[in-house]
């Protein structure tokens, strides 16, 4: 098992991607945390993890918590080899019907927290020369932007940039973002389907989408890469591979993403 005996904080495991991770990096040998603000559904993460994984409530948008949930890790694990980091909400729609509200939470949970984790954890990191994984999206290399995305394009966007910075000040610390294509998860839950239909179908004529949605094992596999590589990791970029001809006829992949989260409420 490549992660035996390292000690792992996962933000974001309560599903999705940060939930995959979680899974994987306890089966590769790791004891981890996993922390969320849905507490209730992190019971799901720890028991498919094993390995004495246990759960801790953690909002990413209140520095108070960041801080509580770092030491209560470091407490239990003694010590911390890396963090996970892998929260991520957005909104759809125009861009100048983006009120300050949106803008605040889509930030604070897509970028500010990732800073207020480590403000916390970097000098557990720095002894234990660890590593940082973040969760990016693939969006950032969409030009023109997606459109209809725009806070989760700009908050991405500036989540590579706050990445660097953080590896330019703390060269001991290896950080890597890996850029996820769509993969099968919750995101976009909670928003009117009927709204999102057409932005879905949109992007599809854009070309920006690949005709099927990863795992999100997938994605998770590459998070244990590079936890467990001997070297530092700058960037990982991880897109699905276009299916098959044959798998292709009669299937619209807005419509099949928009049933999926449909059956899935």
């Amino acid at each position: 098992m490549r992660l035996e005996g390292k000690r792992v904080l996962v933000l974001g495991a309560s599903s999705g991607l940060g939930k995959a991770s979680a899974v994987q990096i306890a089966r590769e040998g790791a004891r981890v945390c996993v922390a969320a603000r849905r507490v209730d559904r992190l019971e799901e993460t720890v028991r498919e993890a094993g390995h004495d994984a246990f759960a801790m409530a953690c909002d990413v948008r209140d520095e108070v918590s960041c801080r509580a949930v770092v030491q209560a890790a470091v407490s239990e694990m003694g010590g911390l080899d890396a963090v996970v980091y892998a929260p991520g909400i957005s909104t759809f729609g125009p861009i100048e019907e983006i009120g300050q509200e949106d803008w605040h939470a889509v930030l604070e949970t897509n970028l500010i927290g990732l800073s207020l984790i480590l403000n916390a954890a970097i000098a557990h990191l720095s002894q234990a020369r660890g590593k940082v994984v973040v969760i990016s999206s693939i969006t950032i290399d969409d030009s023109p932007p997606r459109p209809k995305q725009a806070t989760y394009v700009v908050s991405k966007r500036a989540l590579e940039a706050l990445i660097e910075a953080w590896q330019g000040e703390h060269r001991a610390v290896a950080f890597t973002s890996i850029a996820s294509g769509d993969a099968l998860s919750e995101f976009g839950h909670g928003h009117d389907v009927e709204k999102l239909m057409p932005i879905v179908q949109r992007w599809t004529e854009l070309d920006y989408l690949y005709g099927r949605m990863m795992e999100p094992e997938a994605v998770a596999e590459q998070v244990v890469n590079a936890l467990a590589s001997r070297e530092t990791i700058r960037r990982i970029a991880i897109t699905p591979s276009y299916p098959e001809a044959s798998e292709e006829q009669g299937v619209d992949w807005a419509d099949a993403a928009i049933q999926q989260q449909r059956s899935s409420k």
